[in-house]
């Protein structure tokens, strides 16, 4: 994927201001999961199990070993699109485009958030759950709260990006 310069640069700092790493799209509850899932896809093989690199470290060596063009291809755009159907991310478009959030009902019936059980930590989200890439839900009151910074990424720069790549 090309990317003009000035965005892959803004696109870089958001991506290593990220909370959470990669914007949650990758899989699993703490660092050492997401790592896991990371070099699953054969990247960051220079860290063995058992290490326990920062999320800063992480970041950096993405960007040098794949650059801001690798991370969105090859990371982020096919784990969002692994996680969350065609018909749902365009649900979530409309939504966003019209200043509203999806409701959790909807959520619930596209299987891809249910309410934790038991003992709730407000602010806490389950990164397992796709619905927290793009949304923050309190679980608590079982209502969406707001979009996450990712969702005006994706809908602003990522899909317009992914738009003109499958143009040319």
């Amino acid at each position: 994927m090309e990317i003009p310069r000035t965005e892959a640069e803004e696109l870089r700092r958001y991506c290593i201001n990220a909370s959470p790493l990669l914007w949650g799209v990758v899989e699993g509850k703490n660092k050492k999961k997401r790592l896991e899932k990371i070099k699953e896809l054969s990247f960051l093989q220079r860290y063995s199990k058992g290490s326990n690199p920062t999320y800063s470290q992480i970041n950096q060596e993405l960007l040098v070993e794949l650059g801001i063009n690798g991370i969105l291809s090859d990371i982020v755009i096919p784990k969002v699109r692994s996680r969350i159907k065609v018909n749902v991310l365009s649900y979530f478009r409309r939504c966003w485009e019209q200043g509203k959030t999806p409701d959790i009902k909807y959520l619930k019936e596209q299987k891809i958030y249910k309410p934790p059980r038991g003992i709730y930590v407000w602010g806490e989200d389950d990164p397992e759950e796709p619905a927290h890439i793009f949304l923050q839900i309190n679980s608590q009151k079982d209502f969406v709260e707001r979009w996450t910074v990712f969702a005006g990424l994706w809908f602003e720069k990522i899909e317009p990006l992914i738009e003109t790549e499958n143009k040319k």
